[in-house]
């Protein structure tokens, strides 16, 4: 049994209750006074970790500052940075219990101090109110303090609940009120900053916008990483200007920049700077580093644009100072590399040099100024930096000495050291060099010393790996040129097919065939491949070279001989039409002939005179395939002459063509007039003796058939032979063979504004089995030589292609030596007459110029002269002149617009 407590015991337990009420809030001060304290830590994130004073630096740097200590630390120098929190934590010290003070701590802020002794004062004047009823208990608000020390807000909430329920008339302290408001709203914004979802941080700013004030400055980068994180952009420069340009101390400004400079687009974070420049008021330290933060964002910035663009280049030119200024040796290896990539050399090599100077151990540097001499061909001078000992095992150093090997090989494939090439080739790939990346050169290789199966597989492996052009394009020359070996060519690369269409436009340029050529060019820019290296394959325009035509002209020949007999004096207007079917081409061609032979008298019969005709002929040539052989050229003429007197007479001519990587043959035959003279031509008529019936002969035709080939003996050298056999037949004329055989060599000239200038020697012999170069009745009146030989220099040339202009002449000259048989001559019924042979010997010449001009798109004219003067034949001269229209504008003039002859 307890005994009961006296007046006095009472009185002195209700004293200690009050001291309790009274020293409860007391106590709290110097926890709050030690949780206002704030250690704020500033971090920066950069790229590389540099060394002070370099900011070009790729690599993440961290710097720390630690620029803050505790807020209102009685040891604590006016003036300095801080940042200062104002929530007050009443808090019960644990271990100090009721030992609390009843008065505001020392040293304490003087609003903290205040406010604690008017929360003193509240909690005193509750507890005397509640003094005279002394049988009522108190109840003891230490629990709830220690709660709120621990930040166990449930406990809290529960321990509250227990004690109104206990004493529904007590109420809690408004201190220990505002502490918990105060730890509900702390912790529901750390809630939401530490669910990292912008949206909850978002409510939390709009409801509580001084939470994330300057006071605060952790708490806004926090919602600023998040914001970025989930790239709300426009909310972090919106967090951040709250900060720029006035918050305090001035060192969170420059922190915030930094982290602008990260996060946000270039042009927020140069807003943000130049705010921050016009209205931020910073002292001497401050405006240092924020002028080394002005230039490590102009570096930023410089690192992050295309090398080669004019912008970068002027925006190196502005900062180039600061960088020296600075002795920035990772900013400086970004300006070598810049004006690397500007093709600026001297510039780079000059800023890798200094990078150095600034940073001797720079590798970025190093490695820069090892590529310009390697592009330089420096190779030793490159190698010796790759052998440093600090780029012993960089992988870039293997590297470099692979590229090094291969620039060895390309060297040496220009050069035509074939051998050296696939030596360094080897190399290279030792040092690691991916074979995809040598198989290129090495399928050049391979293709240049014409193992072109080989160099298909190299070019294969390449083209696999990039699928690029100059690999197609390597890879489309060896298989052309297996083709042209009887290889098939493989199809379904659309790529490689544009540049086999390229190679074959090409190859038929060359050999004249330009329709073929311009619809083998089409077929190839129908392709992804890139237009202007397609089109440098041929070079010319070919446009509208397919364009149909129609063509006046007149033509004239002359040979002088004897009135009646070997003169024949020759004009022919005529009008040709040209049109074209895909590759084939199609010509139609009319001439009025207006013959004169002059008169003369034989055995009191004139013969000779003047006669008119017309010719028609029509022509077309194409080219066909025959299997897996290059293509073939043919062409077809026909048609006839008629007049007096022999009527119609009709001729055809055909000939077939191939060009092949060694040279070209061709046959040809056909059946066609002797155009020697009117008897050969025409034939004559004459009264028979006694005036009694009309004798006819001549009209001589030729059955010709034969053949050239040319050998491409060296890339400039030729040889050309050629052979036909005639037998001939005409009206009342005896029959005759003959044969000719035509030798030759060529030298192709480099003449510049030539398609080909070329000098070598001729031999021609033609022999007949009878002379009938007489015109008597029964002769032939052509000449028909038993024996004759030439030898001499002929020269020939061609001005380019696709020009506005074009010629094309040749000039033989030489010795001869002819000899003609006499033949038994005369008409029936008269006495047997011989017409007598001759042996001719001297020099002979021929000539022939040839040209055309474009007048516009549309209209060309054209002229054509030759000459033939030969010991024992007739001299024989000729010319025409035309005008030409076309139905499609055409670009240029081509060797296939010159005239063939003026006969």
């Amino acid at each position: 049994m307890v005994a009961p407590r006296s007046k006095a015991q009472a009185h002195r337990g209700t004293l200690w209750v009050l001291g309790c009420c009274f020293a409860a809030p007391i106590a709290y001060c110097p926890a709050q006074a030690a949780r206002a304290a704030q250690n704020n830590v500033l971090t920066i994130e950069r790229r590389d970790a540099a060394p002070a004073g370099e900011t070009g630096a790729g690599e993440t740097e961290i710097v720390r500052r630690h620029a803050q200590g505790e807020v209102n630390r009685s040891t604590q120098t006016p003036g300095a940075s801080r940042i200062v929190r104002t929530e007050q934590r009443n808090f019960v010290d644990t271990e100090a219990g009721a030992m609390a003070p009843t008065t505001p701590m020392e040293g304490a802020p003087a609003d903290i101090a205040a406010s604690a002794t008017a929360n003193t004062a509240n909690a005193a004047a509750a507890s005397m109110a509640a003094a005279p009823n002394a049988s009522l208990p108190v109840p003891d608000e230490r629990p709830l303090w220690r709660a709120l020390h621990d930040h166990r807000l449930a406990d809290y909430d529960r321990q509250l609940a227990r004690i109104e329920h206990e004493a529904p008339s007590w109420r809690p302290s408004p201190a220990l009120v505002a502490e918990r408001a105060r730890q509900q709203q702390a912790s529901e914004v750390a809630a939401a900053l530490q669910s990292y979802d912008a949206a909850a941080i978002r409510l939390a700013i709009a409801r509580v916008p001084d939470a994330f004030s300057c006071e605060h400055i952790d708490r806004v980068w926090q919602a600023a990483d998040v914001f970025a994180q989930t790239g709300h952009l426009d909310e972090v420069d919106a967090l951040y200007r709250t900060v720029i340009p006035a918050c305090a101390p001035e060192a969170n400004r420059i922190a915030t920049l930094y982290r602008a400079e990260h996060q946000l687009s270039r042009d927020q974070a140069d807003t943000l700077i130049a705010l921050e420049a016009s209205q931020g008021h910073r002292d001497a330290q401050g405006e240092i580093a924020f002028e080394r933060l002005r230039y490590a964002h102009a570096i930023a910035a410089l690192g992050k644009l295309s090398p080669a663009s004019p912008e970068t280049a002027s925006q190196l030119a502005r900062v180039a100072p600061s960088i020296r200024a600075y002795r920035d040796g990772p900013a400086a290896a970004l300006a070598g590399w810049i004006a690397h990539a500007q093709h600026d050399r001297s510039g780079a090599q000059n800023w890798f040099e200094s990078a150095l100077t600034f940073s001797p151990n720079n590798l970025d540097a190093t490695l820069g100024l090892a590529q310009v001499r390697i592009e330089t061909h420096d190779y030793d001078g490159a190698q010796s930096l790759l052998d440093a000992p600090a780029l012993r095992d960089d992988p870039r150093a293997r590297q470099g000495s692979a590229q090094i090997a291969l620039a060895r090989a390309n060297d040496a494939y220009k050069a035509r050291r074939y051998n050296e090439t696939l030596k360094w080739l080897d190399v290279a790939e030792q040092e690691g060099m991916p074979a995809t990346a040598t198989a290129g050169l090495r399928g050049w290789r391979l293709y240049a010393i014409g193992r072109y199966e080989q160099a298909a597989a190299a070019f294969r492996v390449a083209y696999d790996a990039r699928h690029d052009d100059d690999t197609a394009e390597g890879l489309a020359l060896s298989i052309h040129a297996m083709c042209e070996h009887g290889v098939k060519r493989p199809t379904g690369d659309g790529r490689i097919d544009a540049y086999l269409d390229a190679i074959d436009a090409q190859t038929l340029y060359y050999r004249k065939q330009f329709v073929a050529s311009h619809t083998a060019l089409r077929d190839a820019l129908t392709g992804s491949v890139d237009p202007q290296r397609i089109a440098r394959y041929v070079p010319a325009d070919l446009t509208g070279i397919d364009a149909p035509s129609l063509t006046g002209g007149l033509t004239w020949s002359d040979h002088i001989g004897a009135a009646g007999q070997g003169r024949l004096d020759t004009i022919g207007p005529e009008v040709q039409g040209e049109w074209f079917h895909g590759t084939a081409k199609f010509l139609l061609q009319h001439r009025l002939l207006f013959i004169n032979a002059g008169t003369a008298s034989l055995d009191q019969t004139a013969i000779g005179g003047l006669t008119l005709a017309e010719e028609l002929q029509a022509t077309m040539a194409t080219s066909t395939h025959i299997g897996a052989l290059p293509k073939m050229d043919w062409r077809l003429s026909f048609g006839g002459t008629q007049g007096p007197p022999s009527g119609f007479e009709p001729n055809f001519f055909g000939s077939v063509r191939q060009q092949t990587a060694w040279g070209m043959w061709s046959l040809n035959g056909g059946w066609q007039p002797v155009r020697d003279s009117l008897l050969s031509w025409r034939g004559i008529s004459t009264t028979g003796p006694g005036g009694i019936g009309i004798e006819h002969w001549g009209a001589v035709n030729s059955a010709s058939g034969g053949g050239q080939l040319r050998w491409q003996v060296a890339p400039r050298w030729n040889l050309s032979a050629g052979a036909e056999t005639k037998w001939l037949t005409g009206t009342n004329v005896p029959g005759n063979e003959g044969m000719s055989v035509d030798l030759s060599a060529g030298y192709d000239a480099p003449f510049h504004g030539f398609d080909y200038f070329s000098v070598g020697p001729a031999v021609h012999y033609l022999s007949y089995r009878r002379n009938e170069n007489f015109y008597s009745f029964g002769q032939g009146g052509y000449y028909s030589p038993q024996s004759s030989v030439s030898a001499g220099v002929a020269l020939q040339w061609l001005t380019t292609e696709g020009r506005n202009w074009q010629v094309r002449g040749s000039v033989e000259g030489g010795v001869n030596d002819t000899l003609q048989h006499g033949e038994l001559c005369g008409s029936p019924g008269t006495a047997v007459l011989i017409c007598a042979g001759s042996h001719d010997k001297g020099p002979y010449a021929s000539t022939e110029v040839a040209a055309v001009v474009k007048l516009s798109s549309r209209v060309q004219i054209g002229a054509h002269v030759d000459a033939n003067v030969t010991p024992g034949r007739d001299k024989q001269f000729g010319a025409a002149i035309f005008v030409r229209y076309f139905f499609e504008p055409r670009t240029a003039v081509f060797s296939t617009d010159l005239p063939s002859s003026a006969q």
